[in-house]
């Protein structure tokens, strides 16, 4: 049986061919424990989760209700540049995603996720 320091060098490939590797013996009984296990966590996070999530909703729809708008700029040139600005941000930022989703499903492509 292998230790926790040898199982955590272990590659995906490795993790892959041995979890493929019919001559090791699996309890029947694993699976059944396994999801018992991911089901009573997941509910046990589930609730409190949620409601701190809609607590969090609700403060921060009560603390930005702004009534009235104000003008900021004077100027419509420089609001124009300030919008631009922003819309940079917002194009970088989704690109910088739209990367690393790419990334993602390479890897998942790798192992066959998607198939």
């Amino acid at each position: 049986m292998k230790n926790i320091d040898e199982i955590t060098r272990l590659t995906a490939d490795d993790l892959e061919r041995i979890s493929l590797d019919k001559s090791i013996p699996v309890p029947e009984e694993l699976s059944g424990k396994v999801q018992q296990a991911v089901r009573g966590r997941t509910l046990r996070w589930a609730v409190p989760t949620s409601v701190a999530a809609a607590i969090a909703i609700l403060l921060a729809a009560g603390l930005t209700r702004n009534p009235e708008p104000k003008d900021t700029f004077d100027d419509p040139y420089l609001a124009y540049a300030e919008v631009e600005k922003v819309f940079s941000k917002i194009s970088g930022t989704v690109a910088y995603g739209a990367d690393k989703i790419s990334e993602s499903e390479a890897t998942l492509d790798k192992y066959s996720y998607w198939k």
